[in-house]
Parts: structure tokens; C-alpha cells; sequence
């Protein structure tokens, strides 16, 4: 039987969740099968990416008043390169800080979670997933990327 795939007119929006704390370690999550992760929402065609990332925050780690930062990655894939999503979708990759506090208490409380230095993420890029948030980051830490919006290829 062949599975048809039909593209859909609209396109999918997620948010991928850059949380900062005040020492510059990143949060990360997961370790499964050696790779790690960013907290991510999916918002569907009709959600707001950022209203729906600061309610998973609240939600999942606790963390009511993250501090959203200028600077910003927006990544959209090609029709033609739907392998990770099904269908064309718009990333945004949001760099928003948060206290030490706020970020050992997600680690202790969410799980499988971590905190990494911009070294740590250099060292290891390879075990983050999606890579492409290290440079982005390392932007914004190291001050050489101005604010605004960011597109990300």
C-alpha cells in the first residue's frame, strides 16, 4: 500500500525554548540514546508559538516570568524537506533568560534535564539536537549577533 502525502496550505509553527539561566547554561532535556534537546511546544496552524511556550513553561517546570530576549532564530523548512515535521514548518527559536533558581528547580523537577556552558555545547555539539541553536546562541552570549529576528538555514 503507498502512503500518499498531501501538502496542506497552511503551515505548522512550534517554538523551540532557549532558556538561559543567570550563570549563561542552557537548559536541555532528555539524554535519550546519547542526544539531547531543546523544550519545544507545537502550536498547529492556528496557535500563538510564544503565548503557548510561556503556558508549557509554567505547566511543566514551574517558571511563571521567563525574560524574553531580543534576539531570535525563525527557521521554515522547504516543501521538499518535510522528513523531520510531515509538512512545511515555521521554528522559532526563542532565547528567553530565567534565574539559576528557576533552572536547577526545572532539572530537579521536569526529569532528564540538564544545564550546559556554551563550551559544554561547543564540545558536544553533536549530542544536541537541533544543532543549529549553538551558533544562534553563542550569537547572543558572546554579543556579536544584533537583536531582531533571525532566519536560520
Amino acid at each position: 500500500m503507498t502512503i500518499q502525502h498531501i501538502p496542506d496550505a497552511q503551515q505548522d509553527r512550534r517554538a523551540l525554548l532557549l532558556l538561559v539561566d543567570d550563570d549563561r547554561r542552557l537548559l536541555l532535556c532528555g539524554n535519550c540514546c546519547g542526544e539531547w534537546t531543546l523544550p519545544s511546544v507545537h502550536a498547529g496552524t492556528d496557535g500563538d508559538p510564544e503565548h503557548l511556550a510561556r503556558a508549557r513553561l509554567a505547566q511543566t517546570f514551574g517558571i511563571h516570568t521567563p525574560r524574553p530576549m531580543a534576539v531570535r532564530g525563525v527557521h521554515t523548512t522547504a516543501a521538499g524537506q518535510t522528513w523531520q515535521h510531515e509538512r512545511v514548518t515555521e521554528t522559532h527559536a526563542l532565547i528567553w533568560r530565567i534565574t539559576t533558581q528557576e533552572a536547577q528547580s526545572a532539572c530537579s523537577r521536569a526529569g532528564r534535564h540538564t544545564l550546559w556552558t556554551l563550551d559544554d555545547l561547543r564540545r558536544h555539539r553533536r549530542r544536541v539536537s537541533p544543532q543549529g541553536v549553538i551558533t544562534l546562541l553563542a550569537g547572543f552570549l558572546e554579543g556579536w549577533l544584533p537583536d531582531g529576528s533571525h532566519s536560520l538555514h
